[in-house]
């Protein structure tokens, strides 16, 4: 999803299937309606993450979808959680 900018993090990125995996700071939009934005706190790498060192899924991507962590904010429309 595009929209504003408004927070900045740190992300395992893959930019190509025959490079490494790099630390990089990406950028994070404020949630939609509907959506909510979790501070992850934690993230693990599973077999899905070597998908596109296979070929399987075409890169860039970020990768450790596999996350535990604490909403921080939510967007319009959202009732069952709070940051």
């Amino acid at each position: 999803r595009q929209g504003d900018v408004h927070m900045q993090t740190q992300a395992a990125v893959l930019r190509d299937a025959t490079g490494a995996y790099a630390i990089e700071t990406v950028e994070l939009a404020d949630p939609g309606p509907g959506e909510v934005r979790v501070r992850v706190v934690g993230a693990g790498m599973c077999h899905t993450d070597v998908l596109p060192r296979a070929g399987i899924v075409a890169p860039p991507i970020v990768t450790g979808h596999e996350g535990a962590g604490v909403v921080d904010a939510v967007g319009e429309g959202v009732t069952r959680v709070q940051p």
